[in-house]
């Protein structure tokens, strides 16, 4: 995933003493928090070094920073080697964006389906959820949503749509929206949510319409030539000490063992965490030898 922020170094983030490359995301960021053609030309670019050995197409509307991107590339000396770009007709998304036919929609209810799950967790151990917060937690729900819950069957099948070929089922959406609602209702219960909006306002709220009007050009340029803040995150910042290797090595030995004393235990997940161990001993073995010559040459 890609993600597009106004802050360079979010506050959760550094309070949290987590690396943003480790959560396997790219991380961008403006004052405005908005797709520019410079992001979006390093995305292609990206994009076309992971089709090496294949020759794809890569079907875009014609958003203002899609067009700059690829003109930004066709008047450079380094075109794309591996992807051919096809404009969508103007007007078409809707019907034949894969993107548009159920892929954001079902991505955004899994994330939406966390957020509710926060709601109601904070506010059952006595905490305000709107300060509780954080772009950290918001990011993981994302991540989680999109790798673990969107299936490839469901964008494979929203892909077919878009191509008017006969898809298979998607996910069934229906379902998942039925779990938010009765989420909802555990909400009415609380006193504090004295006015709940109507679910799909919840699910697709207004003001995440993205519109491409020529109206906003002057706010396009100032994105691309003004600065992101530093950090311009609000919410609360979870505070959390680095994890030593020797609380690290106690945790995985238990998670190890709460799968090897399941019935149904994961035989991949356990190979997995003996692989995490060794690396881990690998790592405490260095540290101790960094260690060791400080203390020598301290002496």
């Amino acid at each position: 995933m890609w993600i597009i922020r106004n802050a360079k170094k979010p506050r959760a983030f550094h309070a949290a003493g987590i690396r943003i490359e480790n959560l396997g995301i790219y991380w961008r960021s403006n004052k405005k928090a908005w797709m520019t053609g410079s992001i979006m030309e390093e995305w292609l670019r990206w994009f076309d070094s992971k089709m090496q050995g294949r020759k794809v197409v890569l079907l875009m509307d014609n958003f203002s920073a899609h067009e700059s991107a690829v003109e930004l590339i066709k008047s450079s000396n380094s075109q794309l080697q591996n992807t051919l770009v096809i404009w969508l007709p103007p007007n078409s998304t809707s019907l034949y964006q894969p993107l548009d036919q159920g892929i954001i929609n079902i991505w955004k209810t899994y994330y939406k389906k966390r957020w509710i799950n926060h709601i109601l967790e904070e506010y059952e151990a006595g905490r305000d959820p709107y300060s509780s917060i954080n772009v950290l937690k918001a990011i993981r729900w994302a991540i989680l949503a999109w790798e673990d819950e969107l299936s490839v069957s469901t964008i494979t099948n929203c892909f077919k749509k878009a191509l008017l070929t006969d898809p298979g089922p998607l996910i069934p959406q229906h379902l998942v929206v039925s779990e938010i609602s009765q989420q909802f209702e555990r909400l009415r219960e609380v006193p504090a949510m004295q006015d709940l909006m109507d679910i799909q306002d919840f699910l697709n709220p207004a003001e995440e319409a993205v519109f491409d009007d020529p109206e906003d050009l002057d706010e396009h340029i100032i994105a691309l030539f003004e600065p992101a803040s530093d950090d311009s995150d609000t919410g609360e910042v979870e505070v959390i000490p680095k994890i030593p290797i020797s609380e690290a090595l106690e945790a995985l030995k238990k998670l190890r063992i709460y799968q090897e004393q399941q019935e149904d235990g994961n035989i991949g997940l356990i190979r997995e965490l003996n692989r995490e161990e060794r690396a881990i001993l690998v790592r405490k073995a260095e540290v101790s030898k960094q260690q060791d010559i400080r203390g020598f040459f301290s002496s």
